[in-house]
């Protein structure tokens, strides 16, 4: 009797040990290891240097797109003067944030109109139109 206790507990232990993931990794090496990024390198382990992140990697932009970000309180009239002015044309004005969509007259020249916008009065940031594609794998069309 004495011996099937012992056994019972020992198994139960067993039990508990295994069910518990026994490690050597620590709380935080599991959490990092659940976290996904999908455009982002591998963590690196504890106390080590990441690896270099190549700047615009996998990014697609648009050939003559840049969204220009005004400053509120200046206005967007001195940058729709600088669009015009530069034959360039607003294909969108953003309402939820200060900013519009503009279309450059020359694919080519793309970062000399960066580096015009950027000099215009009120201006915030300008960036490239990022393009981004809808995965077909994991979109379901079944009913």
């Amino acid at each position: 009797m004495r011996t099937q206790r012992l056994f019972l507990f020992l198994c139960l232990a067993a039990f508990v040990a295994v069910g518990t993931g026994c490690s050597t990794m620590s709380r935080t090496e599991k959490q990092l290891a659940k976290v996904v990024f999908l455009d982002t390198p591998d963590i690196p382990s504890p106390g080590a240097v990441p690896p270099a992140r190549p700047s615009e990697s996998g990014l697609e932009f648009s050939k003559d797109v840049l969204v220009i970000s005004y400053d509120v309180e200046v206005g967007k009239d001195p940058l729709k003067k600088a669009v015009k002015k530069y034959g360039a044309s607003i294909i969108y004005d953003y309402r939820i944030a200060n900013a519009i969509a503009v279309r450059i007259p020359d694919p080519s020249k793309i970062n000399e109109a960066i580096t015009h916008f950027e000099k215009v009065k009120g201006v915030l940031l300008v960036s490239r139109d990022r393009v981004n594609h809808l995965n077909q794998r994991n979109v379901s069309l079944e009913y």
